[in-house]
């Protein structure tokens, strides 16, 4: 029999060290679903699984003409990323998360992303009867990609600097390690998600050490921050974590869902190719001036 669920064995991050993410209040239902999985024989894999195919239906419903069938993908669209939070929580309760695990996560969620993308910019082709509509369409899964893997990116670097085990790294190059330890099936799957997502971390590692060498020379040498590890200090600006939150996978998702349901997905690739993409700039420009304000404390 199955220990008492707790929840504390599903977060991240040990709820002292934990910030606010905004993606919770988009996870609805996540916690008893979770719990209920738990007492049962389904896998995270199968909770992996089980998201990507609602996530596939719902691209093709969430552009029909029946409105009934639009409502119907809404919902099971928003309930792939309400899934895709369990998945991950299962794993960690049941103590089974892997790196496998971590790329079938990864790769189902780029599956669902260029499926509803896809709609999407058939959607706009219908309207605009031109090529330029799957121009704007896919820009706008890249943008989208590119924002979640900037929250990523930190959240990844919060846990790790925090102290809790993760499977999942900043930097998923393939290591000697990995080809002696993982299974040739976990290995290609590596190899996948470096294709699709390892440039984005690449981008992303290369602009938060650029920002990172360039305030320390700033640091004053009588702060009593100073003392301290800067690297510390940069990556657990909790602040700023937490407006980061809002650019993540699950963020496009409620806006995709509420599009949708209005009718018309022109006020989605409005929020995502401008006002998302301000968003993330301020993000970088805020996080870079708090943590220099801190500094000189």
């Amino acid at each position: 029999m199955a220990e008492d669920f707790k929840f504390e064995s599903t977060l991240k991050t040990k709820p002292e060290n934990s910030f606010l993410n905004l993606q919770q209040y988009l996870f609805i239902t996540s916690k008893p679903i979770t719990r209920f999985f738990y007492y049962t024989k389904v896998t995270p894999h199968q909770v992996i699984l089980l998201s990507m195919i609602l996530g596939i239906a719902a691209s093709f419903m969430i552009i029909n003409s029946n409105y009934i069938i639009v409502i119907c993908g809404a919902i099971l669209l928003f309930y792939k990323n309400v899934l895709d939070k369990v998945d991950g929580s299962l794993a960690r309760a049941k103590a089974l998360d892997s790196r496998r695990g971590r790329f079938y996560d990864s790769i189902s969620d780029f599956i669902v992303t260029f499926t509803s993308f896809s709609a999407i910019s058939y959607w706009l082709y219908i309207k605009l009867l031109s090529p330029l509509a799957f121009i704007i369409g896919y820009s706008a899964m890249i943008i989208s990609m590119l924002q979640c893997s900037f929250f990523i990116y930190y959240q990844v670097s919060f846990i790790i600097i925090s102290g809790k085990s993760t499977v999942n790294r900043l930097n998923e190059k393939i290591t000697d390690d990995d080809l002696l330890i993982q299974d040739k099936w976990t290995t290609f799957l590596q190899r996948i998600f470096l294709v699709i997502y390892g440039w984005q971390d690449k981008l992303f590692y290369k602009i938060d050490k650029y920002l990172l060498k360039k305030i320390s020379p700033k640091t004053p040498s009588n702060s009593i921050l100073a003392k301290q590890n800067l690297e510390t200090i940069w990556y657990t600006n909790k602040p700023f974590l937490t407006m980061a939150s809002s650019l993540s996978i699950g963020t496009h998702i409620f806006l995709i869902c509420i599009s949708a349901l209005a009718g018309t997905f022109y006020y989605y690739f409005f929020v995502n190719l401008i006002l998302m993409n301000l968003l993330l700039i301020l993000y970088i420009f805020y996080h870079y001036r708090s943590v220099l304000n801190l500094l000189k404390t």
